[in-house]
């Protein structure tokens, strides 16, 4: 296609198109919206206030540069769409800029095998090369399957590409620091469970019961957090990426949001917790009931899930351009939508935990200066607070560092970078305490319950024992009674026996005589 134009003086858009089949047309004002609306195969248009001097515009449109396709031999660009050549004319010797928007569409005999990068070039007639100086980076039109680009400069143009080579992987230590404090904190917390198996199997008595249990809550959340965190950063490192590439791909963004949502649950559940014992210690009556724990949790987790449908819903629009793939790094929020959906929801929680954590700070010192005697159950239940609270606080100051690592120097985001290392990788030490902790309860719990059923079973074995001797001696005394009534009994029957027996005063006296003669003892 050639086209000449003239007489530019009063023309606010002038170019040309063509569509494959359908041949070339020239765009004016009146149709350059329909025209660059159009699933066009090449067209190039210049605004009128670039065209200031200009006498005369010249345009060619080549549909099958076959003459250009093996034209660079040093760079082994590959040409991709049709050659677009442009010549002005100027009234004066003073040039001004221009600015010439190209829309491109790759062709399909020159379409790559490869993932390949694009670039709208000119041909350098000097170095026999295709060069991208003057001319923007070709962005993708999905809606018309074109590539637009724009120039500053009159020659010829076109769509070449170069196969992609993919970023090179690379974990500096601060990336490998991260993996290894998270999986040291999921290994302390794997360690807690299977001790806690161990000694429920060998000595039933000492395990753990359900209310122990209840400090861990937040930390089997942020253990479960740190897991798909360290898979959404492995799925990320392992995935082929290439410079171009800021979409997040499926299984990233999936993982993504199960990150998002374990985030935003761990500070609800970490709230929670800490107002449960803000009502414990400083509201101290009514005494909550774990039913209301269960609730503020159950709470927290509606609030979670809410937060991350509003973040997944904008996230389907495209452009608004929420999530950004951060080669092999992550996929995560972008630097613009950042403060909405982290910074902020973190800082509400934090603040909250602060004003929970200095409330019950006061009733636990209270409490320490007015108490007449030390319980040890009680000064393990505030150690188990202190650590709850301190774990939120460092978890909380360590993720709002976040949006600050987008915008600080390069020295500056090493620094804070290495400080919400650090902050992330306390939960595995605050885990191990509090575990500590419960256990001494448990322990002088038990130790308690003992000691007051052997004191009640020596009480009750010396009642026992009093018991049975009383019994005993009165059974003996009532024996001896019984005894000696049966014997006067005897005696009494006998005397009347012998006295029924010998009636007769004779029977008498010869049995005396008998008696008397075999004894030689006369009874008169």
């Amino acid at each position: 296609m050639f086209q000449q134009l003239s007489g530019l003086s009063n023309v606010s858009t002038v170019g040309g198109a063509f569509i494959r089949g359908a041949g070339g047309t020239l765009v004016t004002a009146s149709d350059s919206d329909d025209v660059t609306r159009s699933k066009v195969s090449a067209a190039a248009t210049i605004s009128g206030e670039f065209l200031t001097g200009v006498t005369s515009l010249n345009m060619l449109i080549i549909d099958k540069p076959t003459t250009y396709e093996k034209i660079d031999a040093s760079t082994n660009k590959s040409l991709a769409s049709s050659v677009i050549v442009l010549a002005v004319k100027r009234n004066t010797n003073v040039s001004t800029p221009l600015n010439i928007s190209l829309f491109l569409q790759v062709l399909t005999e020159y379409q790559p095998s490869v993932n390949a990068n694009y670039f709208c070039s000119f041909y350098d007639a000097t170095k026999l090369t295709w060069n991208e100086f003057g001319c923007t980076k070709p962005r993708y039109n999905l809606e018309f399957d074109r590539y637009e680009c724009s120039c500053n400069h009159t020659t010829t143009f076109a769509l070449v590409w170069l196969p992609k080579v993919p970023l090179t992987r690379n974990l500096n230590a601060q990336d490998i620091a991260s993996l290894i404090f998270q999986s040291v904190s999921i290994c302390c917390f794997l360690a807690i469970i299977v001790h806690a198996i161990f000694i429920r199997i060998r000595d039933p008595i000492m395990s753990l019961r359900t209310n122990d249990a209840l400090p861990l809550i937040s930390y089997a959340v942020t253990m479960i957090l740190f897991v798909f965190f360290i898979a959404l950063a492995m799925t990320v490192y392992t995935k082929e990426t290439y410079d171009d590439e800021e979409q997040c791909f499926l299984s990233s963004s999936v993982l993504m949001f199960f990150v998002y949502f374990f985030l935003i649950f761990m500070f609800c559940v970490k709230t929670s917790v800490g107002y449960f014992n803000y009502l414990r210690f400083v509201r101290l009556f009514p005494e909550p009931s774990y039913r209301r724990l269960f609730i503020l949790l159950v709470i927290s987790f509606f609030i979670s899930i809410t937060w991350v449908a509003f973040a997944a819903g904008f996230n389907s629009n495209a452009s608004f351009q929420i999530t950004k793939l951060y080669p092999y790094k992550l996929c995560w929020f972008t630097r613009d939508v950042i403060y909405y959906f982290l910074t902020i929801p973190v800082g509400i929680f934090l603040l909250i935990n602060i004003f929970i954590f200095i409330r019950v700070a006061q009733r636990i010192l209270h409490h320490v200066r007015n108490a007449t005697s030390p319980h040890h159950s009680y000064e393990r239940m505030k150690q188990c607070v202190v650590i709850l609270f301190l774990s939120c606080a460092t978890q909380g100051i360590g993720w709002l560092l976040g949006p600050f690592l987008t915008f600080a120097s390069e020295d500056t985001a090493n620094v804070l970078g290495w400080f919400f290392i650090i902050f992330n990788g306390l939960e595995g030490l605050w885990v191990i305490l509090i575990y500590l902790v419960v256990r001494s309860q448990r322990m002088d719990e038990q130790k308690r319950v003992t000691t007051v059923r052997e004191f009640r079973k020596s009480q009750q074995s010396k009642s026992t024992s009093r018991r049975y001797k009383q019994s005993s001696r009165e059974d003996n005394e009532q024996e001896d009674r019984s005894i000696g009534r049966e014997t006067e009994v005897k005696h009494r029957n006998t005397d009347n026996e012998a006295s029924r027996s010998f009636d007769d005063p004779r029977d008498i006296i010869m049995m005396g005589s008998r008696v008397d003669g075999n004894t030689l003892t006369s009874y008169c």
